[in-house]
């Protein structure tokens, strides 16, 4: 199979990743975008562990800096779960649902609170490893939770989940037999990534738009 993906990608005279990561300053940029997107409760089902991952695992070949990474990826984490708090401190549970029901469902809100009820503070960092649709940060917005202690969670959060998994990735791509098939794996997982955040996108947009046209008079 890998080999089927190769002969097709090879159409190409440089990887997808090497060609992104070329880009210097707005690769870094994009990972940014990317990882703060993801850390939203609308980008919560888009694989964003297996994207930091990647990312570190490609930059072992593409000369980019972890320390320029991991301070990307920390503040793009950072910004999202900022997004998650505030979004659920103005406008509230009932206000967000109608603008994103499907991430806002009964059963993914009352698993967020189980693992806040469960673990309290702290579940704003499992959340990083074992997301609940990123929710425990929004319902903590939600309840009103002191914001300087939130903040400090959040950038405690975002750097334990961040460094863990570039490094990771780091690590992974210089392992030989996997760095042989790396550029392919990257690629066809930044394919993936990139359908599963418009259709992300596509199912907000047409939700949205149903709640207007319900609330609108006849």
């Amino acid at each position: 199979m890998l080999h089927f993906i190769a002969a097709l990608l090879s159409l190409t005279p440089v990887s997808i990743s090497d060609q992104v990561l070329s880009f210097g300053i707005w690769a870094y940029l994009l990972i940014f975008a990317v990882i703060m997107f993801t850390s939203t409760i609308i980008g919560g089902p888009i694989p964003d562990n297996m994207f930091l991952i990647l990312v570190g695992a490609a930059a072992v070949d593409n000369g980019m800096s972890m320390e320029g990474l991991l301070v990307v990826a920390v503040l793009g984490g950072f910004a999202g779960y900022e997004i998650n708090y505030w979004s659920g401190r103005r406008f509230g549970l009932t206000i967000c649902r109608g603008a994103c029901p499907v991430v806002l469902h009964d059963k993914n809100v009352r698993k967020a609170l189980d693992m806040m009820d469960r673990f309290g503070t702290v579940s704003m960092i499992l959340s990083r490893f074992m997301p609940v649709l990123n929710l425990p940060s929004f319902i903590a917005g939600v309840n009103r939770m002191n914001y300087h202690r939130y903040v400090v969670f959040n950038l405690v959060s975002s750097v334990a989940w961040c460094g863990t998994f570039l490094v990771l990735g780091y690590y992974i791509g210089n392992i030989a037999i996997i760095s042989d098939y790396l550029d392919i794996l990257t690629d066809v997982f930044l394919v993936i990534m990139a359908v599963a955040i418009v259709i992300v996108l596509v199912t907000f947009v047409r939700d949205y738009i149903r709640r207007d046209a319900t609330r609108s008079p006849e």
